[in-house]
């Protein structure tokens, strides 16, 4: 069930008990410094750059932080793009970006622009390309956090596996506790498809773990009430500038996730 119909005191109380409040995740970063996202997985079209933007969206306005998005995507530079209809329209962008091309051979590397970010934001967010291995690898060296948002179909499921794998490659050397979040996107309540793919992707990610020594990595899936819905609020944002009620969704999904990684 979605926590948009759940009953007023029921829904409350999923409020208390599976989200981080709103004062731990400011005071959390505060204390961290700098929290550092990935999002993407290695495919292409799993709504990766509109995970991105809505979470920025909802941490700039919510909690009134400093937000950098890093685009690594070369192919679309979809974000780049976002950005540009919403210059034309005059609509304002409560978070920054920068444009990392990992074909530049005389350029920094990703975890050294990261690095540098940290320095002037509370939350760097970083937009992974769908085939960049080695940008992924870079973000899993320096992040606290991974959102892998995929789809409830097969095609975009199997596909979890070596994205787990690239990230455990990487959190190796991260000084951090890497923790990676396996969203489920697009999905639509009048059907059964998410609730059948859940034990899929649940296999997807323990066949992954196989590999991965412990500790290196921590993989979760958020409970069913966080997936997020194919709401047309998301498509309907590369015209209209969101507003701050159509974050919300993603907001109670980062925010269960933290949860865990906080506690």
């Amino acid at each position: 069930m979605k926590i948009s119909t759940l009953p007023r005191q029921q829904y409350k109380q999923l409020l208390r008990d599976e989200l981080l409040s709103i004062d731990e995740i400011k005071a959390w970063i505060a204390r961290i410094g700098c929290l550092v996202i990935g999002v993407g997985m290695l495919k292409g079209g799993t709504g990766k750059t509109t995970a991105t933007i809505f979470i920025a969206l909802w941490i700039a306005w919510k909690l009134g932080l400093k937000v950098c998005v890093v685009d690594t995507d070369n192919n679309s530079q979809s974000v780049v793009n976002w950005l540009k209809a919403r210059k034309v329209l005059d609509d304002k962008v409560p978070f920054d970006h920068v444009v990392y091309d990992e074909n530049d051979e005389d350029g920094p590397e990703l975890d050294d622009v990261i690095e540098h970010l940290k320095e002037s934001y509370d939350v760097v967010i970083v937009d992974t390309g769908g085939a960049g291995k080695e940008a992924y690898w870079e973000v899993s060296k320096e992040a606290h956090l991974l959102i892998l948002p995929v789809a409830p179909s097969g095609i975009e499921v199997i596909r979890i596996q070596p994205t787990i794998r690239q990230a455990a490659r990487g959190s190796k050397a991260n000084e951090n506790t890497l923790r990676a979040s396996v969203v489920m996107v697009k999905c639509d309540g009048r059907t059964s498809l998410p609730a059948e793919q859940r034990p899929a992707i649940a296999g997807h990610i323990a066949a992954a773990m196989e590999d991965v020594k412990h500790g290196d990595l921590v993989v979760s899936m958020p409970a069913e009430a966080f997936e997020i819905s194919n709401s047309p609020d998301y498509p309907r944002f590369w015209e209209t500038m969101p507003k701050p009620s159509h974050t919300e969704e993603w907001g109670a999904c980062l925010r269960h996730i933290l949860k865990e990684a906080v506690a």
